[in-house]
């Protein structure tokens, strides 16, 4: 038997399957460090920024805290309206474009997205400044150019950093916007208050918007810097209709952002300064409380999509089932303790001044409970497609809520506010268990397992 018999023989045939038992191993664990890491990543900068909001909230006092979770809430809710649905397009379209090797096309996303990002975001910052110069106080006035500051940069680099995941540098995708920009403004903030020099929420303003832009500036040599070299070296493709693909996503990202910013706005606006701090102190609480409904939803995100391309409509159900059961059994508990040690936790942590924000904090944890309720009920529109219809759905929800929660914070403050949020959970939920039913023949709720429990 010569060497080439040899090699097609039984021995060729078992090393072969051995090389590719191997690689599909080497693939499968880079995804799995991959998403552990993320994982990782996330938990460390919602614990970052907790952090940073306990010392804030310790230093500042009530009324300057609450002007800075003010600040923050609008930038982040306008940084969704200027990215007009960008990052998710960036990462689906820069995935498929630079495996194929079209770099014209990449090099056109790269820049029709961050100059339209741009344009936004200054547009916005112009005009928040030219309607501010007539209603707000001229003292107040740093705080609309600290908001329009944050915003540009917040943008740049969530864009950025969906770029980078686009073509394939994951982790730095993820640590610069994700860990290192709330990281290394408590680091700073931090040294500030050991060193018992003076803070206000003017100054920490300041500083996050320093961190940002450096995170900004960093995000952006990445970009340059995981373009290979003959993607340097191609002009941009003329061709490039995005907007009509980005759009709905984008809504669909202003409606979730605003879902969770408008009970801050309301406070700031139709209750006090202080009412307004208590306020954001539940809201930085119920952030790291909602940890598990987050999580779950982005490990499984990707094998609700996957089970439905394939048809495999058992294997979603189960998924859909379990994983609802899973995330009431997780969110009981911290409702219950939100009841029982909310306001002596609130106060150990925050401090006295912020104990009355315990009723808030059991309203919102009330809301996250009616999410788990639901499962997967949002994502399951989001990876099925069913954008157009959850921009409805989100539309309806958080109309209904803001309507309520007028009436319901000018007479409750913080907690009429945080009430209002269920009512949104609720709507959101619902409408999109109806969806599920309806066009995919799935239950989001643990309604299949009470049933064969009965059985």
């Amino acid at each position: 038997m010569d060497e080439q018999e040899l090699s097609s023989g039984p021995r060729g045939a078992l090393a072969s399957a051995l090389a590719a038992g191997r690689t599909l191993w080497s693939e499968r664990r880079a995804v799995v460090l991959t998403g552990v890491s993320s994982l990782i990543l996330r938990m460390a900068g919602l614990v970052a920024g907790f952090a940073l909001g306990v010392v804030l909230a310790r230093v500042l006092g009530p009324e300057e805290f609450g002007i800075y979770g003010l600040v923050t809430t609008v930038s982040l809710l306008a940084v969704t309206v200027a990215q007009l649905g960008t990052p998710q397009l960036a990462v689906r379209e820069l995935a498929v474009r630079s495996a194929r090797g079209d770099w014209a096309g990449v090099k056109a996303i790269l820049y029709r997205f961050g100059a339209a990002t741009m344009l936004a975001a200054t547009v916005l910052g112009v005009a928040a400044l030219a309607i501010a110069w007539f209603v707000v106080p001229p003292r107040h006035m740093v705080y609309v150019l600290q908001a329009a500051l944050l915003t540009a940069s917040m943008s740049i680099t969530a864009l950025a950093a969906s770029e980078l995941r686009g073509l394939g540098a994951l982790m730095k995708g993820q640590v610069m916007d994700i860990f290192v920009r709330p990281g290394l403004t408590f680091l700073i903030v931090l040294a500030i208050v050991v060193a018992a020099r003076p803070l206000s929420a003017e100054a920490a303003l300041w500083i996050q918007t320093g961190v940002t832009l450096l995170a900004a500036i960093v995000s952006l040599a990445w970009l340059r810097g995981v373009l290979p070299p003959e993607a340097r070296a191609v002009p941009a493709s003329a061709e490039l209709h995005w907007l009509r693909a980005a759009l709905p996503l984008g809504a669909v990202d202003v409606l979730r952002q605003l879902d969770g910013a408008y009970g801050v706005i309301l406070v700031g606006w139709l209750a006090s300064a202080v009412e307004l701090g208590v306020f954001r102190v539940a809201v930085a609480c119920v952030v790291l409380a909602s940890m598990p409904v987050t999580i779950l939803h982005i490990i499984l995100a990707p094998s609700v999509s996957r089970l439905n391309e394939f048809g495999e409509k058992a294997e979603l159900q189960r998924l859909l089932t379990w994983t609802a059961a899973a995330l009431i059994g997780v969110m009981i508990p911290i409702t219950l303790a939100a009841w029982l040690i909310g306001r002596p936790l609130i106060a150990f942590v925050f401090g006295a001044p912020y104990a009355g924000a315990w009723l808030a904090l059991f309203l919102l944890t009330c809301a996250q409970l009616v999410n788990g309720l639901f499962g997967m009920g949002p994502i399951l529109l989001a990876m099925c497609g069913g954008e157009r219809q959850l921009i409805r759905i989100y539309a309806i929800a958080v109309g209904a809520a803001i309507v309520a929660a007028i009436p319901m914070t000018v007479a409750w403050g913080s907690a009429g506010a945080a009430a209002a949020t269920i009512i949104s959970a609720v709507g959101i939920g619902w409408l999109s268990r109806r969806y599920g039913l309806r066009e995919l023949g799935v239950e989001v709720t643990v309604l299949p397992l009470i049933r064969r429990l009965v059985r």
